[in-house]
């Protein structure tokens, strides 16, 4: 961010007056809106990406308002109206330097890992978290990709997600365990577990590709005096919770923010849309205050996410105003974590407007210099949305 200093003199009654005015004259919107202005804030900006998923977390790391870091779990690019380009968002993030610090991936499916590979050459991240799921068929292409960027990455920055009751730990490429911080706050890899990575590595393709929802990152992350917590779930399915992760886990799954896996789809809860056998008791062990569902409207998904059903099961556990999908209103949802635990959640627009595709294929816009910058203090559209 540029600052700018610069005088205002006068005289008054003969006596030399001099007042120094600093102010931020160069801001773009994704600074305004997704750096926090004050120390300590965990900001979890959960972006709309259209049927995809893509969250960049900011995350303190000391006590001034520039300590942070900045982690991606998840990218989505196929290029959807209205979808944010993170490229275009994270080059103006960053247009006074710094760069992503790391990329989780919760399993190698398209939209999960799409633009990828673009992210890393032009914005750059020095180390990748990933569930080791070897993609097959039509996500093979992308997954390839994924893996050219771990090379670039290297195998010392390389980790892998295996479940474990500890906090802060994670497995080298080497699959020994290891401590690692992420700033401020602490985090907790549930899920998956080691024996069903080797069962499921020891099967063919095609058992693979049917269990990689079985095999998918789930991470829960926590911050503040009086913790507060964000659960991420990328797509996990019913049979990954029902037996890998609830009996395991129980005490560790209390959360106040949930990730709705895969967009708001009924396999969190069934194995199908006639399954009689409804799972519930990891919603019971959760329970959230607040559900995000990144998810475009239902019309609009090709696979007519959020499900019927599933927000239904969803609307028995958690309050109607907590439960934001992406989708409905065209929007992103922002929530904050501050260093006493106190938890806001909000939503916005105005990454949408400006960093959005637009029915065209182009960026909304993007060759408007002169909606490029802010002058002066600014106020975000963003509304509040009522606590849980």
């Amino acid at each position: 961010m540029t600052i700018y200093s610069f005088c205002i003199v006068w005289i008054n009654s003969c006596v030399l007056t001099t007042i120094t005015i600093t102010q931020n004259i160069f801001m773009t919107v994704a600074e305004k809106i997704i750096k926090p202005t004050q120390a300590g804030i965990f900001r979890t900006v959960f972006l709309y990406t259209g049927q995809g998923e893509a969250t960049l977390m900011v995350i303190p790391t000391g006590q001034n308002v520039n300590d942070y870091m900045y982690v991606l779990v998840d990218s989505d690019k196929d290029n959807e109206e209205n979808e944010i380009d993170l490229v275009y968002l994270f080059k103006e993030l960053f247009s006074n330097g710094g760069k992503l610090s790391t990329f989780i991936n919760t399993h190698p499916h398209n939209d999960h890992i799409g633009g990828i590979k673009e992210i890393y050459d032009e914005i750059g991240f020095s180390e990748v978290w990933h569930s080791n799921h070897k993609a097959g068929g039509k996500h093979k292409e992308k997954y390839e990709v994924f893996t050219e960027v771990l090379k670039k990455v290297g195998k010392s920055n390389e980790y892998f997600l295996l479940g474990t009751n500890e906090l802060n730990k994670i497995r080298t490429s080497e699959n020994v365990p290891t401590t690692k911080k992420l700033g401020l706050i602490d985090f907790q890899v549930i899920s998956p577990a080691q024996y069903l990575c080797e069962d499921i590595q020891e099967g063919d393709a095609d058992e693979r590709n049917k269990r990689i929802h079985e095999q998918c990152g789930v991470i829960k992350f926590t911050y503040g005096t009086n913790p507060k917590s964000i659960l991420m779930t990328g797509d996990s399915d019913k049979e990954a919770w029902k037996e890998h992760i609830t009996e395991y886990h129980k005490d560790s799954l209390p959360a106040d923010v949930l990730s709705a896996s895969h967009h708001g789809s009924r396999t969190f809860f069934k194995n199908g849309k006639d399954d009689k056998d409804v799972y519930e008791t990891h919603i019971e062990y959760i329970k959230p205050s607040y559900l995000i569902i990144s998810a475009p409207k239902q019309s609009e998904s090709p696979h007519e996410h959020p499900h019927d059903d599933a927000m239904e099961l969803y609307k028995k556990h958690i309050d109607e105003d907590g439960i934001l999908h992406l989708g409905a209103n065209i929007e992103s949802v922002i929530v904050d974590i501050d260093s006493y635990g106190n938890i806001t959640v909000k939503t916005d627009k105005e990454l949408i407007e400006k960093y959005g595709i637009s029915e065209n294929g182009g960026e909304n816009e993007k060759n408007d210099a002169s909606k490029n910058v802010y002058i002066g203090v600014q106020t975000s559209r963003i509304d509040n949305k009522p606590m849980g």
